[in-house]
């Protein structure tokens, strides 16, 4: 177990220093925030939009507003839902920290931290395991790649930039990033195929599959 750690340990010195590069200084805080608290709600609404769009041209222009007030309800009813991921993805991963408790990787050795002191203050009384920015980000890559399966190869890469930002930052450890994100891969994944809504949408002929 101690050399699984300090495999750990080590793999967060690689990322966190020796790909330093002015690029990453860049971008990396910016990619960050795709995985915050507050994010996910506007991408919620955001996948809402989409299937909306996405509805509404499945349908013929003179089928009236009643399929129209159909698509309104079943768009209303997924983002829901998707409300409904997010309560149990945070839950899930709340509850790991409180249970394991770990310490920033700042708070342990010598990092290069990109936060701020007064982020690096807040996230300093919080556990760094699993990463909740990383499941986050898995989340709403899952949920896209329900809507644009052809891009979903994209969507999961840039989840998977989401998480390397945080070991990049110098708040999380690989593994943490690594447990965070396949966390919130299958519950999203989980709770997707169990969806109530997809029996109703494909009753409705309204369900559009992008192969």
């Amino acid at each position: 177990m101690s050399d699984f750690l300090q495999f750990d340990r080590t793999a967060f010195a690689w990322i966190n220093t020796d790909w330093s590069n002015p690029i990453f200084n860049v971008i990396m805080p910016w990619i960050t925030h795709i995985g915050d608290a507050a994010t996910i709600w506007l991408w919620i609404v955001f996948i809402g939009l989409l299937l909306g769009w996405q509805l509404a041209h499945s349908i013929e222009t003179d089928q009236g507003r009643r399929q129209h007030r159909t698509i309104m309800k079943t768009v209303v009813l997924f983002c829901l839902y998707m409300a409904l991921i997010y309560g149990v993805n945070a839950g899930a991963y709340s509850g790991l920290k409180h249970l394991f408790h770990r310490s920033r990787p700042f708070m342990q050795q010598t990092v290069i931290l990109r936060v701020s002191s007064t982020t690096a203050s807040v996230l300093g009384n919080d556990s760094s395991f699993p990463s909740g920015h990383s499941a986050n980000a898995f989340m709403v890559a899952a949920l896209l790649a329900e809507r644009l399966r052809r891009k979903r190869y994209y969507l999961y890469s840039m989840a998977a930039l989401v998480a390397l930002s945080r070991i990049y930052l110098g708040v999380h450890y690989p593994i943490d990033v690594l447990v965070g994100g396949c966390l919130g891969l299958f519950i999203t994944w989980l709770m997707l195929c169990f969806c109530p809504l997809r029996k109703r949408i494909a009753r409705e002929n309204l369900f559009i599959s992008h192969n």
